[in-house]
């Protein structure tokens, strides 16, 4: 159960409710919605960090899954194996993003380097950004820190309030 109310669109304050017209806007919007000046710039950073840009979403995907996984947040990691598997991930890449076995083989340098600099960004963060220099551009690279923090400030959020999908 969650440490806040996760607040229904009745009980949603006037400013909070256009972000359920949709239905259940989900747990971080819920929980975000009790504090509504606060809802509008989260929700606005997240959909633009995760939402669509110049990094493909399957690279996106082993960013945000092994960030989570790599610092604990059961809601996130939970969330995005789902994301993951149906974008078609198979077994052994969600083993190795959920952090229970090594890197499949057949991935990609870049793959590899987005896995190695996702658990640095993690634990070592003035160390990731060295190992993805040989694999990508430059705004690639603001882009991924910006996905990957994003990520991180979610995973402590989503802990903290011990959010449940």
């Amino acid at each position: 159960m969650a440490k806040v109310e996760l607040l229904s669109k009745e009980r949603a304050p006037l400013l909070a409710r256009p972000y359920y017209e949709r239905g259940d806007p989900g747990p971080i919007a819920a929980a975000l919605a009790t504090v509504p000046e606060l809802m509008q710039p989260m929700l606005a950073l997240i959909d633009t960090v995760f939402g669509p840009t110049s990094v493909e979403p399957r690279h996106k995907e082993i960013v945000i899954l092994r960030v989570s996984s790599a610092n604990g947040c059961r809601y996130c990691t939970d969330l995005h194996t789902k994301v993951a598997r149906r974008m078609g991930f198979a077994p052994d890449e969600l083993a190795a993003l959920r952090g229970e076995a090594a890197p499949p083989q057949r991935w990609s340098a870049k793959e590899r380097a987005l896995h190695a600099f996702s658990e640095a960004l993690a634990k070592e963060p003035g160390e990731a950004v060295e190992l993805l220099r040989a694999h990508v551009s430059e705004p690639e690279i603001v882009e991924l820190v910006a996905l990957g923090s994003t990520t991180a400030l979610l995973n402590c959020f989503a802990t903290a309030l011990e959010l449940s999908g």
